[in-house]
């Protein structure tokens, strides 16, 4: 085996071996440290992986930086992939990410909140919060001013119609649950909502305050051939049709 490289780097009084054609203590006694450090493919037995030195893992650490890069890993299941290190990188930027997230959502995520939260506090930051949560279904608005009535074809008092002027510092945001080819999702619905109030309450003007509306179909009954009470058919307390 070759003496270590680090013997190059000595003066040459310590690369002479004490006998002609023989290596130099030195050369043996610093494969330790290169193996450590740089890596060496005699550091291990035949046939066993070679040993990763700290100059390589330091030198990938770099695009474990990166969201779009970070090491994935599989389940013991294989059932799906996540990145550990993703959670450790969104705690720099003070991010929580859902687990229930797949791994291309978290990485999109965590590659955008930190120019995001250059616009916290105004209506374009929130709405683009909401849109990265909940898609297209999240809807912001403010009242208008004077003497309002039958808007959209209601007059509800504090809701649609505002005598002397709408409140200051108040906003709606509304979220409507579009059904598509599967069936009604409760527990997921009920998260929406839930992560819904948690990223306006952190988001919005500290001075404001604001109502949620969120509305889903009245009621539903035999989709698919089949009705099951809280899913396929479902009652729901304030609903509305969209």
């Amino acid at each position: 085996m070759a003496s270590s490289a680090y013997l190059q780097h000595l003066p040459e009084a310590f690369r002479t071996p004490p006998t002609p054609g023989a290596e130099p203590f030195l050369g043996r006694f610093l494969k330790i440290f290169e193996a450590l450090l740089s890596g060496r493919a005699d550091a291990t037995a035949p046939g066993a992986a070679r040993v990763t030195g700290l100059e390589d893992i330091l030198e990938a650490f770099v695009d474990e930086l990166d969201p779009a890069f970070t090491t994935v890993v599989s389940t013991p299941d294989g059932a799906r992939h996540d990145s550990p290190f993703l959670a450790y990188l969104a705690g720099w930027v003070a991010l929580t990410l859902y687990q229930n997230w797949d791994l291309d959502r978290k990485r999109r995520w965590l590659q955008r909140i930190v120019l995001l939260y250059q616009r916290r506090g105004t209506r374009a930051g929130l709405e683009e919060y909401l849109s990265m949560f909940v898609g297209d279904h999240a809807r912001i608005s403010e009242p208008p001013g004077g003497f309002t009535l039958g808007v959209h074809g209601s007059s509800t008092l504090g809701v649609d119609t505002f005598l002397a002027g709408a409140p200051a510092y108040y906003f709606r945001v509304g979220i409507e649950y579009a059904f598509g080819t599967e069936p009604f999702d409760l527990t997921g619905w009920l998260n929406i909502r839930k992560g819904t109030r948690t990223i306006i309450d952190l988001e919005k003007p500290a001075h404001t305050y604001y109502t949620l509306d969120t509305r889903t179909p009245g009621i539903i009954l035999n989709v698919h051939g089949h009705a099951v009470v809280g899913r396929e058919t479902l009652i729901w307390q304030n609903s509305r049709p969209l």
